[in-house]
């Protein structure tokens, strides 16, 4: 790992999902990374399996202030210890799962609409977010019911995941094309989502 993603996004080890999502934008804002680097430490703070591995290669160690003149006491000072993280013991096993669902991720989906849109939903309740996206996005472009109650489901959960990844842009496009379905209820709540979708985008 050649860059920490803690470093990268500038957060420490105990952050949040929303925590993470809100320093994307900011990194993305600033652009002291390129993009595919911010977007590779985003991607592994959200996979467990990846997040030990940040976590194991993240040493605590306390910072020693710069030396004044020729003191070089703080060398006396004993080496911390770096602390282990007992997860790590399922290294290879947690590399090979993200290997394998990158793989997925990756690979053109061979399967039905109907199975896309049960596969996206089950992925976003399980937070498994870059699945969902890839599997409610195919459903999306292959459904020709524009109006149907699984349709209209699947962009919503797109929306939260979109949201939730910080890919804001993204959730308001699709959030102001809801705001104009011919169904009230679909109007309402795409209405009540585009404010606080907004108001995320202008914190950051």
């Amino acid at each position: 790992m050649e860059y920490n993603p803690y470093n990268i996004l500038g957060i420490s080890p105990s952050a949040s999902k929303a925590e993470i999502a809100k320093s994307v934008a900011v990194a993305m804002k600033h652009k002291k990374h390129p993009v595919d680097i911010i977007a590779k430490a985003q991607k592994s703070l959200l996979k467990p399996e990846e997040r030990i591995i940040a976590d194991y290669l993240r040493p605590i160690l306390p910072t020693i202030k710069g030396f004044k003149y020729s003191d070089l006491s703080p060398l006396l000072q004993q080496t911390p210890k770096l602390i282990l993280l007992p997860e790590f013991d399922g290294l290879e096993q947690a590399i090979a799962k993200s290997t394998q669902e990158e793989r997925l991720e990756r690979s053109p989906l061979r399967i039905t609409l109907s199975e896309l849109f049960t596969e996206g939903i089950i992925a976003c309740k399980e937070e498994r977010y870059p699945k969902a996206v890839k599997y409610l996005e195919g459903y999306c472009q292959g459904c020709k019911d524009r109006n149907s109650k699984d349709y209209i489901q699947a962009q919503m959960c797109l929306i939260k995941v979109y949201k939730i990844v910080g890919q804001l842009e993204r959730a308001i496009a699709l959030c102001q094309l809801l705001s104009n379905h011919t169904h009230p209820q679909v109007q309402t709540w795409a209405n009540k989502t585009l404010p606080m979708l907004s108001k995320e985008v202008s914190h950051v």
